[in-house]
């Protein structure tokens, strides 16, 4: 397993991917945010996990913790780890743990990326909940929240929080939503 010292080379060499966040080797050496709204664990809450196909609350074919099987680039995604994308769309394939957590670990990359692009600089825990709505909507969405963007640069988080709570978002996620705003309060 490597070392401390290599996770702080590689932050300070690649970059981290967002600043002064709590970092986790992964088995394969590689490092990833894991915040208190976006961690793999919070997800699977979020998302849920399912090995084989399900439809999701809008009726899409998802696997996983929330892996959109109809989405740009789906296909390559699953057969990169292993899987026959036709037999995991049509239910006859389903896919291993490890399998599942590499396909949530290059969406939660993106959604972090994402996260970054929107907002910077308003501490760890409510950036880990821009990055969980990131996950969620998709980045072109999340861009949509201009008043709660606003918000966050100002770091008006009771206002941002309560602003995100008015939104169509938040009554259709339910839950995830508050377990987000009482992250988005928590910003700095």
């Amino acid at each position: 397993m490597p070392s401390l010292l290599l996770v702080l080379v590689t932050c300070l060499i690649g970059g981290c991917l967002v600043e002064g966040a709590a970092v986790v080797l992964e088995k394969q050496g590689r490092v990833r945010l894991s915040g208190e709204c976006n961690s793999y664990e919070r997800e699977k809450l979020n998302e849920g996990y399912r090995t084989c196909v399900y439809k999701d609350s809008k009726g899409i074919p998802t696997v996983g913790v929330g892996f959109n099987l109809e989405k740009f680039g789906a296909k390559q995604e699953i057969e990169s780890v292993g899987a026959d994308y036709s037999m995991v769309l049509n239910g006859s394939e389903c896919l291993k743990d490890n399998q599942i957590e590499e396909l949530f670990n290059k969406d939660m990359d993106s959604a972090v990326s994402c996260a970054e692009g929107f907002v910077s600089g308003i501490g760890d825990t409510a950036e880990s909940a821009v990055a969980d709505m990131a996950f969620n909507l998709g980045c072109s969405q999340l861009h949509s929240f201009n008043t709660f963007r606003s918000l966050l640069q100002q770091k008006k988080f009771d206002a941002a929080a309560q602003d995100m709570q008015g939104t169509a978002w938040c009554g259709q996620v339910g839950s995830r939503c508050s377990r987000d705003v009482d992250c988005i309060k928590k910003g700095r």
